[in-house]
């Protein structure tokens, strides 16, 4: 029997989001590819168009949405495409995880599978590099765009 989980995706533009372009076709070939090949069903998606991966994950409007579906219908598993599409702050990342870690949900990268849910100290230090890959990233970004 296949377990079901929820997707959740995230652009900080609101260019970048939308039926008609890249980045949520992305997230949901990525995240559907997965779960197909480890017998998971994404049962509902949720994304957050438009919100910065520095916001706190319970100021994003579908984050809560998201919580509040999988309380109420049992779901345990959030899968993301990756790090960065849940935070892109390595604060914000850490925090955002401990919160659904404390909360009894269980948080899926496809991209680094175990770095989530394994709770060695390798899986940390895979977890808080990728955290600060995506904050130098951002960073950069920012800094290229002045």
């Amino acid at each position: 029997m296949e377990k079901q989980v929820v997707m959740y995706a995230r652009t900080s533009s609101q260019a970048s989001g939308g039926s008609d372009k890249d980045s949520l076709k992305r997230q949901r070939h990525s995240v559907s590819t997965y779960c197909k090949s480890n017998g998971l069903i994404v049962v509902k998606e949720f994304y957050d168009k438009g919100v910065s991966g520095t916001t706190d994950i319970l100021s994003r409007s579908s984050f809560i949405q998201m919580m509040n579906y999988c309380k109420n219908n049992s779901i345990e598993t959030i899968v993301v495409e990756s790090s960065d599409r849940l935070a892109r702050d390595l604060i914000i990342m850490e925090t955002g995880f401990q919160y659904l870690t404390s909360k009894g949900y269980k948080l899926i990268s496809v991209s680094s599978p175990d770095s989530f849910i394994e709770d060695t100290p390798t899986s940390t230090m895979i977890r808080q590099v990728l955290g600060v890959i995506s904050q130098f990233e951002k960073s950069n970004l920012v800094e290229k765009l002045k």
